[in-house]
């Protein structure tokens, strides 16, 4: 009884702590689940940082358990999406990158991020839906934050590679004027600006721009190993590497910007932004590609006939090996022009090609050097390593066709190049001449307005240079611009020989229009027939200078001449080229006996062609001294429309 009444205390107090059935329980500490979504979105984040597995898949699931807590967050989802993207789920970081723009769809970021996801996809597949859906996701990006930097500058390349050069060129200068500042953004113009014809601008941008980058990417501009310039076969620096790796490589010397060297990094540039990824910052054999060769001229992905499989041999404990055949993604970049065809491989199916694997060499993986040996209009370097055009792109090309002959001066040989150039009678194009001498050395510049064609008025513009040069070996350039930045160029090798006192005759030059015409009191003013084309029943003019003809026992320097035509035959071939023989004459003709007064003759020839089947044919001219006996000879091709 005793025990029984002191216990009643205790039940007492238990009882005021517990409460009474049915009263409120005591009100718990609430927990904070937005504190704690951020905590688990940091700790992805920092997950995300590693490059492991397993620290991927953690990030996930923070992530997931995040979005448990707080659905409503569009930086989680963001999150997420580029977690899935580093697993290479680009379906599934698409998703979430959609549910991100729908909880905030006035804030840039999450089309930002859609529309990188987007160019991967378009990247890695060549669909050009996931093209389209990339430049919208951008646009969008623009259309919120117009003096915003990022997304002008995402859409520059694939403007461009839309085939939207003028509108990459305007995303380039939105983006240079927007912030933050990118030295990236002054790049884009650079490049832009050349591949549109703005050479002068593209020159001065480059060279603003590229100090700017980072060291990395600086040096792909500024050390170009990638097309073996500056290294030595083995791949290191060359000791002997001279301080400017473009020496002797600009193919147009009338400029003071180096347009080969232009194009090399307008092809960086373009392979830098449409390969570099934030997420795998490491550019691979498609970048290092196009810089070699420029844009193909298609690519396709896994097509029929090429290997989707790398069979690998894994070793075992008994002699041998067990080979394994491993699926892969093959990408194939076609180069008709050069004859080439260059297969890429994925063989860990991440998105990262390097050339294909093969036991043989591959011929179609370099250059046809038979096509590099016929085309005067590619420069390879390294063997054909690197390939580069000498002329503009085709948009931006003015045909310029051009001649040089040789003639003699006052005393020295006399060079004389001419060129013609499409162009109305109201348009304004200007030339630039430079004589190189075997070295390099630049002999003789100058620079002229083209003139109306006498013989195309409406059609043409022609323009004659002319210089008296020492005996040697010589390169002629000829660059012609209009105002709407097209170029055009012409280059030509001449070899002037020493002047010797013996009759001699000057380069047989074929002029269009009426002889009569052309000359007036003692001046000659020519027009060269340039394209060599005769049609109808026009017939063919040609002029030519005679040399030191000799007086006899009258003062006059008494002359004959001869003119034939021949076919010219075909290419011969293999044995074939032992057993070539003159054409038979098809036409022959004898001056009658010509007088004059000094040793320098001037002279036109017109040759009826009327008879003649339209074919490919050489005129021959014969020149000979009636005094001392002493001949001359020089040819010229035409053909017969």
């Amino acid at each position: 009884m005793r025990n029984t009444l002191l216990l009643l205390p205790l039940i007492a107090l238990a009882l005021s702590v517990a409460g009474t059935p049915g009263a409120p329980a005591p009100a718990r500490v609430p927990v904070d689940t937005t504190a704690k979504a951020r905590t688990l979105v940091r700790w992805a984040r920092e997950g995300l940082a590693d490059s492991s597995v397993e620290a991927r898949q953690r990030a996930i699931r923070d992530l997931e358990a995040a979005l448990r807590l707080r659905p409503d967050d569009p930086e989680a989802w963001r999150t997420l999406g580029r977690a899935y993207e580093l697993g290479r789920y680009g379906q599934m970081a698409r998703d979430c990158y959609r549910r991100s723009i729908r909880l905030a769809p006035r804030q840039p970021d999450g089309y930002m991020e859609l529309g990188m996801a987007w160019k991967r996809a378009w990247i890695r597949t060549q669909d050009t839906t996931a093209l389209d859906q990339a430049i919208a996701a951008f646009d969008t990006v623009t259309a919120l934050r117009p003096y915003g930097a990022d997304g002008w500058l995402r859409l520059v390349p694939l403007r461009y590679e839309h085939g939207d050069p003028a509108g990459a060129a305007a995303a380039a200068e939105r983006a240079l004027a927007g912030r933050p500042r990118r030295p990236a953004a002054l790049l884009a113009v650079a490049y832009t600006a050349f591949r549109r014809g703005e050479i002068e601008r593209a020159d001065s941008a480059f060279a603003a721009a590229i100090p700017r980058l980072d060291p990395t990417l600086r040096a792909l501009f500024d050390r170009p190993s990638w097309i073996g310039l500056g290294r030595a076969r083995g791949g290191s620096a060359r000791a002997d590497a001279p301080a400017d790796p473009w020496a002797g490589l600009d193919p147009d010397p009338t400029s003071p910007q180096n347009e080969l060297k232009l194009e090399y990094w307008s092809r960086v540039a373009h392979a830098y932004f449409v390969f570099y990824d934030p997420l795998w910052p490491e550019l691979d054999s498609r970048a290092e590609t196009y810089v070699r060769y420029g844009p193909p001229r298609g690519v396709e992905l896994n097509p029929p006939g090429v290997s989707k499989v790398f069979s690998y041999g894994i070793p075992r404990s008994s002699p041998g090996q067990i080979l394994a055949d491993y699926p892969l993604d093959a990408l194939v970049w076609s180069y008709p022009d050069l004859g080439m065809r260059i297969v890429l491989q994925d063989r860990s199916l991440t998105g990262r090609f390097t050339p294909a694997a093969t036991k043989d060499f591959d011929p179609q993986s370099v250059p046809d050097p038979r096509v590099l040996a016929r085309r005067g209009d590619l420069v390879a370097l390294d063997g054909g390593l690197a390939v580069f055009s000498t002329l503009p792109p085709r948009e931006q090309r003015l045909d310029l066709q051009g001649v040089v002959a040789r003639f003699e001066g006052a005393g020295r040989p006399r060079l004389v190049a001419q060129v013609q150039a499409p162009g109305q009678p109201g348009d304004t194009l200007l030339a630039k001449w430079v004589v190189l001498d075997s070295t390099g050395r630049e002999i003789s510049r100058e620079a002229r307005p083209l003139a109306v064609s006498a013989c195309d008025p409406t059609r043409r513009r022609v323009t004659e240079f002319a210089s008296e040069l020492p005996p040697g070996a010589f390169q002629v350039v000829v660059s012609v611009r209009d105002m709407h930045r097209r170029r055009g160029l012409f280059r030509a090798p001449a070899a002037l020989a020493p002047l010797t006192p013996a009759l001699a005759l000057s380069d047989v030059l074929l002029t269009c229009g009426d002889p009569a015409l052309m000359s007036s009191g003692g001046t000659v003013r020519l027009e060269a027939n340039i394209e060599g084309r005769v049609a109808g029943r026009q017939p063919l003019y040609a002029y030519f200078e005679i040399y030191r003809l000799a007086a006899g026992g009258d003062g006059l320097a008494h002359f004959e001449y001869e003119y034939t035509v021949r076919r010219v035959p075909p290419e011969a071939t293999g044995l074939a080229r032992l057993f070539v023989f003159p054409e038979a004459p098809v036409i022959s003709r004898t001056s009658r006996e010509e007088a004059q007064v000094g040793t320098l003759r001037r002279q036109f020839v017109s040759v009826p062609t009327q008879s003649l089947a339209a074919g490919r044919y050489r005129l021959e001219v014969r020149v000979r001294d009636l005094a001392t006996g002493a001949q001359a000879r020089g040819t010229a091709e035409f053909t017969r429309e």
